[in-house]
């Protein structure tokens, strides 16, 4: 849990990264563009396409049109020459265009076609950078609770195989996702973990994007003084070399008036933000976009002017609505409330008052029904001020205003009243859901010690009950299937999570479709079913008995029950008994208290 628990990080320390960071910088030759080119022109078969992967790293902070041209001639090139790991690359690069543009839908679907390929893990490299691209997108979305676990997996397994390029990725997800949560001290403590391997390996393409979320967390941490003297470290490589671009350039302006407002220098704060808007406009960078509405807020509202500031807010709402960033929409509803209540819109302030209350209680939440009430309220908000700025357009009166309050107040009720029906009409039936599920476990785990005692006072072979198809399968043959699957059952084989039929066939020495016949009539399921119905059944058992088991991440209780993640063990257990295991052992600790 090193990444959890990050430690104050010296500025000595600091000093020693930064220093590194010139030296590697210092020493590195950075081919200029015309020798990308001529490599490129020189080279044939996988040479070409990794040329057309040094172009497309070259342009991807500059121009993403480019960047793309560069990586749809390497994807042609890689299916000509059947080269799977540049095929690979290709997807995960363009990926990655979507992510710069805040496409965040179009690229976890390119993700997950590249996870589909069958030797997609063998590939250490493209595993690590697709899992921290997942990482950062949870991360932008507000799904904190996976990203937080995707970045945990991939250290796990960098550790495993002792790759560095992979530890390196996986503490940038971990930095990215503590920065979102506003954990400045455990981001930097990450921050520098990961910026080991860079400097070990020379990873030269990280080195700005790193200088400037170490600045970042620096100045939330120890103030603007020092966080202005790494961007001054930044400004000087920058000298040295061709600039990282207008996508990591953009940031950059916007981080650096962010210090300005903080010091008042506010015309300063206003060139560096108009300097970041014209890139983020030019080059589309959609998930750039709320924040830099937030420090121009910030800006207007230093300047005394609250009206371009309530603007600026909304603007900032709306882009982070449509790329469902939710921590930012969590933090501008909150300022749209106070700034509407103070200028005496009631109205407004109640609705973003209520978007951030279901935000902030449902950004750790992982239930479907939470998040889909939070996009109906935010739905039910844009609609409701899109009527109330028709109206206000068409007529100037005073009554027609009334009226359409008074509309909306009464939506607002009747869809308030529906929702609260519809909460405690779940909430009732989860409870009667939960009292079953508890009732049956404490039951059955009754009657297995019961068995158990028995078992031992009688050793004989164990009773099998016949089939009532008894033609489907010679009768010695399934009895000998069974006695051994009953014993495999008593030495849990289903917490392996890699187990399957294959497997599973070759513990009990018969062949896969014996095997798969017996579960379907002895068992009256098939084998995904029977699986997970021990493994929650085993589940349940543990959690009645052991509290501090009870009481530990999900994560850790889903992959010692023998599910490979957190969504498929969601999916069984809620499959099993209608509620999710969050809510059970919330509940289980409840009555024990």
């Amino acid at each position: 849990m090193a990444p959890v628990n990050g430690q104050e990080v010296s500025s000595d320390r600091l000093g020693h990264y930064l220093n590194g960071i010139r030296e590697m910088v210092e020493n590195h030759h950075f081919p200029t563009l015309e020798e990308l080119l001529e490599v490129r022109a020189n080279s044939s078969g996988e040479d070409r396409v990794n040329a057309c992967f040094d172009l497309f790293t070259h342009f991807i902070f500059k121009s993403s049109e480019l960047a793309k041209e560069y990586n749809d001639e390497a994807r042609i090139f890689s299916l000509e020459i059947n080269y799977e790991q540049g095929y690979f690359r290709t997807l995960l690069n363009q990926a990655f265009i979507f992510f710069v543009k805040g496409e965040f839908d179009k690229s976890v679907d390119l993700l997950n076609q590249l996870e589909s390929y069958e030797n997609y893990e063998t590939f250490h490299k493209i595993k690590a950078d697709c899992e921290t691209f997942r990482s950062y997108i949870f991360s932008e979305r507000g799904d904190y609770d996976l990203a937080y676990e995707i970045a945990l997996n991939l250290l796990e397994h960098g550790e495993a195989i002792d790759d560095p390029y992979t530890l390196m990725r996986a503490y940038s997800a971990i930095s990215h996702f503590y920065l979102r949560l506003g954990e400045y001290e455990k981001a930097l403590e990450n921050c520098l973990n990961g910026l080991d391997y860079i400097l070990e390996l020379k990873e030269t393409r990280f080195v700005f994007p790193k200088i400037d979320e170490i600045a970042r967390m620096t100045h939330k941490l120890e103030g603007s003084k020092k966080a202005r003297e790494i961007y001054d470290l930044y400004l000087d490589l920058e000298k040295l070399v061709e600039a990282p671009g207008s996508y990591i350039q953009s940031v950059v302006y916007m981080n650096i008036a962010d210090i300005y407002i903080e010091e008042s220098e506010l015309e300063k704060a206003e060139e560096f933000l108009i300097e970041a808007l014209k890139l983020i406009e030019y080059n589309n960078y959609r998930f750039r976009k709320p924040r830099l509405y937030v420090l121009m807020a910030d800006l207007h509202l230093k300047q005394k002017d609250t009206t371009c500031a309530m603007n600026d807010y909304y603007k900032a709402y709306q882009t982070a609505n449509t790329i469902k960033a939710f921590d930012v929409v969590k933090e501008v509803s909150k300022r749209l409330s106070e700034i509407n209540r103070l200028r005496g819109n009631t109205d407004e302030s109640i609705f973003f008052s209520n978007l951030y209350q279901s935000v902030s209680d449902s950004l750790f939440s992982v239930e479907s029904e939470q998040k889909l009430k939070i996009l109906e309220a935010r739905q039910r908000i844009s609609e409701i001020s899109k009527q109330k700025e028709i109206l206000e357009i068409k007529s100037q009166s005073q009554e027609e205003r009334y009226h359409l309050l008074a509309i909306i107040l009464t939506l607002a009720l009747i869809s308030g009243g529906f929702a609260t029906y519809s909460y405690l009409k779940v909430k009732k039936k989860n409870k009667l859901l939960y009292s079953r599920t508890k009732e049956l476990a404490m039951e059955k785990l009754n009657q297995k010690k019961k068995v158990a005692v028995a078992n031992k006072e009688d050793s004989g072979a164990p009773s099998i009950v016949a089939s009532s198809n008894k033609n489907y399968l010679d009768e010695d043959i399934k009895d000998i299937i069974l006695t051994k699957l009953d014993r495999l059952e008593e030495e849990t084989f289903f917490l392996d999570p890699k187990c399957s039929l294959r497997s599973l066939s070759n513990q009990l020495q018969t062949n896969q479709k014996y095997l798969s016949q017996v579960i379907n009539h002895e068992k009256n399921t098939n084998f995904n079913n029977y699986v997970n119905e021990l493994r929650i059944n085993y589940l349940l058992n543990r959690l009645l008995e052991d509290k501090e088991y009870r009481n530990s991440k999900l994560a850790y209780i889903a992959t010692t029950s023998g599910f490979n993640n957190l969504n498929t063990f969601y999916s069984a257990f809620k499959k099993r008994l209608g509620i999710l295991p969050s809510y059970f052992i919330e509940k289980l600790n409840e009555d024990e208290s």
